[in-house]
């Protein structure tokens, strides 16, 4: 399923180029990774740690936090070929055997194969902070998530082996003032399944992660998926005609909700804002609709000429946030 695999690795990919400014948030994020990604071996008396990474982009997050916090430089990175999936890992070997004892320890991560083990009290206590809560639940979205393509459903699931690991998961997703969302939990002998089939869940976890590009694209199916819902109720229009009126409002509806967010919203005068709010609530209308619903009701010319105002506004705040950039 390449299209669900590719939903999955974009919010992950997102989640890996976000900074993390805090070190202990970067402690935080940091163990969730050695405790979901690596493996201890053991050979001839001494010690090395592996991690599997799904790209350069991981690597160089894991390396730099490494680094940083410990001092530690991979001595050794592999591109490995995944005959299973078809897909390309990175292996990445740490041999500094005394640092590495010293960060294991600190992250209380024991060397027998990262048996089940409760979080460190130091993890414990940051995990009081909000910034912190964030990183986690991040963390173990990059490593145990898994998102299908909201094309075909809003689905998404995070793998746990350890029960009081997949408690503090789910405890932080439906306590956390920016998240408050609960998932349905399913157990067998070897996995806790923590998952949910709710769009407004899907939604939620996706602003609470900050994956800005994900969140913008799920907005924009679901208004495409309600556009032809709505659509072929009333009339049958040729597909590619459907198509493209859907693709129209969602472009405009995303537009909109972005500029009413941006500090060029008071840029609107009051006749903008209210088309603004009149296309927003009524994706699948055209443009002769939204004219006869205006109060007082004006002409489709004056409805088009008001979204190309619109339009050019949100230019202007694009234009600006690329001279920031």
């Amino acid at each position: 399923m390449p299209d669900c695999i590719s939903f999955s690795s974009k919010i992950k990919d997102e989640l890996i180029k976000q900074p993390i400014k805090k070190t202990c948030c970067q402690q935080v994020f940091l163990y969730n990774i050695l405790k979901n990604s690596a493996s201890i071996v053991s050979e001839g008396g001494s010690v090395t740690l592996v991690l599997r990474l799904p790209s350069m982009g991981y690597v160089g997050k894991v390396g730099r936090l490494l680094k940083k916090l410990a001092d530690i430089s991979f001595a050794y990175i592999y591109k490995v070929r995944d005959n299973l999936s078809g897909g390309d890992y990175f292996q990445c070997v740490i041999d500094e055997e005394k640092k590495l004892g010293v960060i294991l320890k600190e992250l209380s991560l024991r060397t027998e194969l990262f048996a089940a083990s409760p979080p460190p009290e130091n993890i414990l206590a940051h995990l009081e902070n909000p910034c912190c809560q964030s990183a986690f639940i991040k963390s173990i979205v990059v490593t145990c998530a898994y998102f299908q393509n909201p094309l075909k459903n809003y689905h998404f699931e995070i793998r746990m082996k350890e029960p009081l690991m997949a408690n503090i998961v789910r405890n932080i997703l439906a306590k956390n003032i920016n998240c408050k969302l609960k998932t349905h939990i399913l157990k067998n002998s070897d996995v806790i399944l923590l998952y949910s089939k709710s769009f407004e869940n899907f939604e939620r976890l996706l602003a609470f992660l900050g994956v800005t590009d994900s969140y913008f694209e799920l907005e924009n199916i679901k208004i495409i998926k309600e556009i032809k819902n709505n659509t072929n109720r009333g009339v049958n229009f040729e597909t590619a005609n459907i198509q493209r009126t859907a693709n129209i409002a969602a472009e405009q509806i995303s537009m909109i909700r972005s500029l009413l967010k941006s500090n060029f919203a008071h840029k609107l005068t009051p006749a903008l804002v209210e088309m603004a709010r009149l296309r927003m609530a009524n994706p699948h209308l055209s443009l002769s609709e939204l004219a006869k619903l205006a109060k007082p009701k004006i002409s489709k010319s004056a409805i088009n000429n008001r979204l190309m105002r619109l339009l050019d506004i949100y230019r202007q705040y694009e234009a600006e946030i690329n001279r920031t950039d």
